[in-house]
């Protein structure tokens, strides 16, 4: 961990910012309900996977803001920092039989200067450690120092609605998570340049985006610009039922157009991909009931073919019970085209920047020729305890084309053997979030995932396989 300075910076503010006891949750500005306004993921009370997200002011105008937080620095400024820092384990084996054991390390220091109510720069470094026999050499496991974001924001209210716009290297997670995330799983989250305006009111938000990869290096400030990696498009959101304590149903169409100089064809042979990925997101809660649709097509060009691909994801659970350890039952169905043989097309679904989390953190799937039904349950012994197990049947939906893992990387001889079955999915995971002195957030994650391998794996001479990590976030 030789120069890792956000490292240092990111402890050393932690314990700084120990002393205070209030509780209360910094409150993002937004007038659209705030789990569905755009802004990722939330970690934990309050606290966001994108840190951008928070908004300390209210609370330090209420005298209840824990140090380093919205600090006033005069004529209506005020300063705020964050830290996170993640230690995991990693530990497992691939179909394949190659076995894998790694060691990470996160280490992230934002810095958000609010000029007025209106405008902000937002600031953030992060580096990465990876060791073990682990193959995570790219640039997001292994980083000395890294520019993660450096954005303007700058926003206004035009009567009940906020208008903003942001300029410059940021995080963006804003649409269904099968198709764009932040890309949590390495040690340094996936970062964009370019611009985002968003537009939000009581009932409806919409947001454009023009965007270019940040291509790191793993040296210290050494990123670039990919101006040949491009995603840009258009999410809306509204309000189609009000429930009671924001259970609302929510509609949300999407148009992404995504722009990549290298991805794998159905010959395992990299090619320009330029694809326009429409489609619509439907998810909500209706008493006890959850569910979560997901509907999408893409067209465009591969590798000098039309595109023709599509993918459903559907998401839903039951709540048995709001006493006790509150069970509920879960369901998923997961399906996404295959590129069929002696088809003038290219018609492999292409999961873009897919949340590593929701097919599994082992990898063993992607979302490309499969047909997956996951069966599962779940129970909260407390309110920040959670543990689930499922187990999925996966098939692929075509013989023509191969089984694909993590990545989108076919598994090798899969595409010339007969069946359907891939094998059967077990995940089991649990997670319990704390105030680790008043507050800093503490998050204990762990997980163990098992491919039973089905006749397509077996048939290509590969093998049931194993993953299981165990990781551990400080948040401030």
């Amino acid at each position: 961990m030789k120069n890792n300075l956000p490292a240092l910076l990111a402890m050393a503010l932690v314990t700084w910012g120990a002393d205070s006891t209030s509780q209360e949750r910094p409150i993002p500005a937004s007038p659209y309900p705030l789990a569905a306004a755009g802004w990722g993921p939330e970690a934990a009370d309050g606290l966001y996977y994108s840190r951008w997200v928070e908004d300390w002011t209210a609370m330090r105008a209420a005298g209840t803001a824990p140090p380093l937080k919205a600090l006033p620095l005069g004529r209506g400024m005020n300063l705020t920092f964050n830290t996170e820092t993640r230690l995991r384990h990693e530990d497992g084996a691939t179909v394949s039989g190659a076995d894998l054991q790694q060691h990470l390390l996160r280490s992230v220091l934002g810095a958000d200067l609010r000029f007025n109510t209106g405008l902000r720069l937002y600031a953030e470094l992060g580096s990465g450690y990876s060791g073990g026999n682990g193959q995570a050499t790219t640039a997001n496991f292994d980083n000395k120092q890294s520019l993660q974001q450096l954005f303007v924001d700058g926003r206004t209210t035009i009567r009940s609605a906020l208008l903003g716009v942001m300029i410059g290297r940021q995080e963006f997670a804003d649409g269904p998570r099968q198709l764009v995330s932040l890309s949590d799983g390495p040690n340094l989250h996936r970062t964009w340049n370019g611009t985002r305006v968003y537009l939000h009111d009581e009932n409806f938000r919409i947001g454009a985006f023009d965007l270019r990869a940040t291509r790191m290096g793993r040296g210290g400030f050494d990123e670039t610009i990919d101006h040949a990696e491009r995603l840009q498009g258009v999410n809306a959101s509204v309000v189609v039922a009000r429930g009671a304590k924001d259970r609302n149903i929510y509609l949300e169409p999407f148009w992404l157009h995504s722009e990549h100089p290298a991805i794998m064809s159905r010959e395992d042979v990299a090619g320009a991909d330029d694809r326009d990925t429409f489609g619509a997101r439907l998810w909500g809660q209706r008493g006890d009931f959850r569910f979560d649709a997901t509907l999408a097509h893409q067209s465009g060009n591969h590798a000098g073919r039309g595109i023709d691909a599509w993918a459903v994801m559907l998401v839903q659970s039951l709540t048995l019970a709001e006493t006790a350890w509150k069970p509920r039952l879960t369901t998923r169905f997961d399906a996404a085209s295959g590129d069929r043989a002696g088809n003038g097309e290219h018609e492999g679904f292409n999961q873009l920047y897919s949340s590593s989390n929701y097919l599994g953190e082992g990898r063993f799937l992607a979302l490309r020729n499969l047909l997956l039904v996951t069966p599962g349950v779940s129970v909260s012994p407390s309110a920040s305890t959670h543990v689930s197990v499922e187990y999925g049947f996966a098939q692929r939906l075509t013989r023509d084309d191969a089984a694909y893992g993590g990545g989108m990387r076919s598994y090798a001889g899969t595409r010339e053997v007969p069946g359907r079955t891939i094998g059967g999915l077990l995940r089991v995971s649990g997670s319990w979030t704390g105030d680790w002195i008043s507050n800093n957030k503490v998050t204990l994650t762990g997980g163990y995932e098992y491919l039973d391998a089905g006749g397509v794996l077996k048939a290509a001479q590969l093998r049931s396989a194993g993953y299981g990590y165990l990781s551990l976030t400080l948040r401030y």
